[in-house]
């Protein structure tokens, strides 16, 4: 069960039938947690001053010229950190997108869906209950100008999250994205990957890489394109490199030693794929004549600051629990709670390029040989520790 007074979230919404109508939603879909509703910025800011314990969610709408949403969620960031910000919005504009990266951590678009908001809420439990420490929470939510998920490609976010909907009307949506569509093409016509028939057809592209691979290349190449020019280049495109190397290693470990489990594999190259998530983020904070990654772990005892800022992006994302703490804990597995066979395998994978010297840290990972002993995968990190 959960805790009555654990659970709080702060709800701004100027319109009084919405606000009425999501609150019957929440307390339908959601009924553990309290809910707070306010009209307008001015009240939301009274009840953060006056409320002994800081809401753990917040979501606003944009308001008015006077005092914007995006403005409240500021004040939000500096008077409780570790409150998860949400910012709703009806508009998909640049306007909306700088607004939102200089302040929320999420974004909702209106009018949103029963699935859309819930996800919202589970999400926002996953990273409460999470791994995540409550220093870490703190100091997670005092960075700004994080990456958030582009609305204009919700369409697509919300095909890959739906089970029920076909690989045809997925297709149909990534073709009005074309440079999407055509990274999906080259990493489906990737030998590396096991695909030797060479194939441009966007249906069969979703039928080989799968819905999570897919999520992963997408938020990749929007990460990308989002820190291009903010990054030094090289260290840019080392980043880029070092993630598809290690994606591509992970992939090759689990597919070649893990047979009897079929997602296993995917789950490996969606981890590696998605650790430049955290690096980026971090240098992006740091003047760019001095960028430099480190493994410092001021956030979180025993895991780097970059490690925890990509889990942490992931959980706020919608990725899995279980990828999400591959991705975590793939430099050191003492700080897990239960080490499984991805967070091992993704370990080994992040071993193996240290000792090719193409981490762009250059700093030296130690095995955890009882880990690899457990799933049996010492001979696999032998094999590769020779290739090296």
């Amino acid at each position: 069960m959960f805790e009555a007074d654990r659970w709080l979230a702060l709800i701004v919404e100027p319109d009084t039938a919405a606000r009425a109508a999501t609150k019957r939603l929440l307390q339908r879909l959601c009924p553990h947690w309290q809910l707070e509703l306010c009209a307008d910025a001015v009240s939301a800011t009274q009840y953060l001053l006056q409320q002994p314990v800081a809401p753990q969610l917040m979501l606003t709408d944009r308001l008015d010229a006077s005092l914007r949403g995006e403005e409240l969620l500021e004040f939000c960031a500096s008077h409780s950190p570790a409150t998860i910000r949400v910012l709703m919005s009806a508009e998909n504009d640049d306007a909306v997108m700088l607004a939102a990266v200089q302040s929320a951590q999420m974004l909702l678009g209106k009018p949103f869906t029963e699935h859309d908001l819930l996800a919202v809420f589970q999400r926002a439990e996953q990273i409460i209950e999470g791994p995540f420490s409550e220093h870490a929470r703190y100091q997670l939510g005092t960075l700004q100008a994080l990456p958030i998920q582009q609305r204009q490609y919700q369409q697509i976010l919300a095909l890959l999250d739906d089970n029920d909907s076909s690989q045809r009307e997925l297709a149909r949506a990534l073709e009005r994205e074309a440079p999407l569509a055509g990274r999906l093409i080259q990493m489906a016509n990737s030998a590396y990957l096991g695909f030797r028939r060479q194939t441009l057809d966007l249906q069969e592209v979703v039928s080989r890489l799968g819905r999570e691979m897919i999520k992963a290349i997408m938020q990749a190449f929007l990460l990308n394109q989002q820190y291009q020019g903010k990054i030094r280049p090289e260290l840019h495109q080392k980043l880029q490199d070092y993630a598809v190397a290690l994606a591509s290693v992970a992939f090759q470990l689990a597919r070649s030693q893990c047979r009897d489990d079929a997602t296993l594999a995917e789950k490996a190259y969606v981890a590696g794929l998605m650790q430049a998530l955290g690096p980026l983020a971090l240098l992006a904070t740091q003047p760019m004549a001095t960028q430099q990654l480190t493994q410092e772990d001021m956030f979180q005892d025993g895991v780097a600051d970059h490690c925890i800022l990509t889990g942490y992006l992931m959980t706020l994302w919608g990725f899995s629990a279980d990828i999400c703490a591959a991705a975590m804990y793939r430099l050191n597995l003492q700080g897990s709670a239960r080490v499984d066979r991805l967070q091992a395998i993704l370990h080994l994978a992040s071993y193996v390029l240290s000792l090719q010297q193409q981490d762009p840290t250059g700093v030296k990972i130690t095995p955890d040989l009882a880990a690899l002993e457990r799933f049996a995968l010492t001979d696999s990190f032998l094999t590769s520790s020779n290739d090296s």
